[in-house]
């Protein structure tokens, strides 16, 4: 098992990957995976065997050089532990990696945890929504703080305007009670 850093809220990722044990999921997109630590997470939360698929944009953040050799190394153990797993490099709105991504689908669980911005939580939606059966959300309960000049998270309003059309849950964990959070919906 990894010890890749998580980004999101122990108690919040652990809920998400319970539902995704008691669905009986056998595959996962993770769309924005950085150092690979909820990919890990959530996959062994699947049977041996299960398809998981990781899409991340190469030079996405300052730390890429860390989180890209985490992210290999990630996908590496959950291979050698007998996953069928990969990561697809490049921009989730890119028309060719949705296609390829496509060609790997359909899936069980969708994990949206790339760019928080209103265009691009649209289009990740859009395009990778309907490729899951369950679709979860990263930072549905963010909030800036002072120090976070420059930082936009448009997540809490997109997860509020789509939520009321599906059956959803909601894990909003943080100690601090304002930051993360991870809704997760059944579009069947």
């Amino acid at each position: 098992m990894t010890t890749q850093a998580l980004l999101q809220v122990e108690e919040e990722i652990d809920g998400l990957a319970d539902i995704i044990r008691s669905e009986g999921c056998r595959s996962l997109l993770e769309i924005g995976s950085k150092f690979g630590g909820s990919l890990d997470r959530l996959a062994r939360a699947m049977p041996v065997g299960s398809t998981v698929v990781s899409v991340d944009l190469p030079g996405g953040t300052r730390l890429w050089e860390q989180s890209r050799k985490s992210l290999m190394q990630t996908v590496d153990g959950l291979i050698k532990d007998g996953y069928n797993a990969r990561i697809i490099w490049g921009d989730s709105t890119d028309p060719n990696v949705i296609e390829r991504v496509k060609a790997l689908g359909p899936f069980d669980a969708v994990f949206i945890d790339a760019n928080h911005t209103m265009p691009f939580l649209e289009k990740d939606w859009a395009n990778y929504g309907p490729m899951g059966r369950i679709v979860a959300f990263h930072d549905i309960a963010w909030h800036r703080a002072p120090e976070w000049v420059g930082t936009r998270i448009d997540a809490p309003q997109f997860w509020d305007r789509i939520k009321q059309d599906y059956a959803h849950r909601e894990f909003k964990l943080c100690p601090t009670g304002k930051n993360n959070g991870i809704g997760v919906l059944w579009r069947s």
